[in-house]
């Protein structure tokens, strides 16, 4: 159950802050005079912060532990979201929500690496989509509270209370022990077994201990070995799959949510936030579940491809849609949505859907599962970095791409990104479902594509 709480928590802190700050940007803007720049800014800060948090995140892992690594992000998050929800300037707002990022960045390397290893490979993939789950209903709670609390000012309000999930975190991690793993790199076996026994049935502890051990080498890994060719294989596998968890669209549809909620016929401000709590927010909480209910039944291939053949369908819906409705007003001045404003808002609905039940969960499981013992903090951490960075370029030049390509064409782009990410999980993803951390990694070096036999030179 603390693990799932750590899980939870770790995800909690970037889904709640995202819902929330949605909904409170028109406040910010009218509290401080802010301009438009300003107003991004404060939103994307968060996950510039993140990115840095991420690979800080690896090494802390390594150094201080999982454990340990958790206590300075709860630390770091809550007081960011108390100096945010103070702010007297824009400035100190965007601070905040710099650091604020940094919590968020190391939460979501240490928290759900510490799952990975703490965890019976039976239910391993179903607990790590747990951090997606509570990434998307936190952004849900966020939603449902810009609905509630709408008078002015409560924004201060809004940002502040996500300092009770950083306190929340650090009492949950004070009571439990870090991972066997942990342990044995420090070379306190005798810690490592206890870790190990609140998990693993007692018969099965000094084998998996003897596995660990095994995994470990006994050594500390360097940069050297990580991009060695004996790892290149996994690290670019965790990577890409950050990348096409982040270029496939998901961001474009949550940040246009507004004007394609306008051209499928929501005119009003408050019919536009009430589509997007319902549209998105619960679908995508809705079918998280389904990930986390499948992944150690079905297994993370079958639910990646589906999932990506399924959101290339619904984006082609929603960029034909965009294409009848031309500039955006049609239909307008008319008593509900238009044919095509219908259709947009199904292929939304039906790309969120797929999204939830596939890459956007399935790529932390993955991603925390496929490296090495020696390797794992720091590998984890560059994966995570990319889809912190990611997410950050894509915030920062939709508009621009938008601008080039116009809304039929990105999302166009998006679907042939996600059949790229379809071929990709194909021919580079191996199942790892019900299989132990030690086994993931002797299979990199079992599965290896045999070399060219090469006959003996003739002399």
């Amino acid at each position: 159950m603390a693990v799932v709480s750590i899980v939870v928590l770790s995800g909690a802190f970037f889904g709640y802050d995202q819902g929330v700050i949605s909904g409170a940007l028109g406040e910010i803007r009218r509290t401080f005079d802010a301009d438009t720049f300003a107003v991004e800014a404060a939103a994307s800060w968060v996950t510039l912060g993140a990115l840095v948090g991420a690979l800080a995140g690896g090494h802390l892992s390594d150094r201080i532990g999982r454990r340990g690594a958790l206590w300075v992000a709860a630390g770091t998050f809550v007081a960011a979201a108390i100096v945010q929800a103070a702010a007297p300037t824009i400035g100190v707002l965007f601070g905040a929500r710099l650091v604020l990022g940094l919590g968020i960045g190391v939460a979501s390397v240490a928290g759900p690496m510490f799952a990975a290893e703490a965890a019976p490979e039976r239910i391993r993939g179903a607990l790590l989509a747990v951090y997606q789950l509570s990434i998307t209903f936190a952004i849900f709670i966020g939603y449902l509270a810009d609905e509630i609390f709408t008078r002015a000012g409560s924004w201060r309000y809004l940002l502040g209370t996500a300092a009770l999930l950083g306190v929340a975190l650090t009492l949950i991690t004070v009571v439990i022990p870090d991972s066997a793993v942990w342990y044995l790199k420090r070379g306190d076996r005798h810690r490592a077994e206890q870790s190990l026994s609140r998990t693993v049935p007692q018969a099965k502890v000094q084998t998996r201990l003897q596995d660990i051990q095994r995994s470990l080498h006994g050594r500390r890994a360097g940069w050297r070995e990580i991009l060695s060719p004996r790892w290149r294989r996994p690290l670019a596998l965790g990577v890409g799959l950050a990348l096409f968890q982040q270029t496939t669209g998901i961001n474009g549809i949550i940040y246009y949510a507004d004007s394609i909620f306008s051209a499928a016929g929501f005119r009003t401000p408050e019919a536009q936030l009430s589509a997007t709590t319902w549209a998105i927010g619960a679908v995508d909480t809705v079918f998280t579940l389904v990930a986390v209910a499948f992944l150690d039944r079905v297994g993370r291939r079958p639910l990646l491809l589906v999932g990506l053949l399924g959101m290339a369908a619904a984006l082609v819906v929603v960029s034909l849609s965009f294409l009848k409705l031309g500039s955006g007003t049609q239909g307008k001045g008319t008593a509900g949505p238009s044919d095509a404003g219908i259709f947009l808002l199904v292929g939304v609905i039906l790309f969120v859907a797929f999204y939830a039940m596939s890459i956007g969960p399935t790529a932390w499981t993955v991603i925390n599962e496929i490296y090495p013992g020696p390797i794992r903090g720091r590998c984890v951490a560059i994966a995570t970095a990319t889809h912190w960075g990611t997410e950050y370029l894509i915030t920062q030049f939709f508009l621009s791409l938008l601008g080039v390509l116009g809304r039929a064409g990105v999302f166009a782009l998006f679907a042939g990104l996600c059949v790229l990410g379809f071929l990709f999980i194909w021919r580079y993803l191996p199942e790892t479902k019900g299989k132990t951390l030690e086994q993931i990694q002797d299979m990199w070096q079992t599965d290896r594509p045999a070399r060219p036999h090469r006959p003996a030179r003739r002399v």
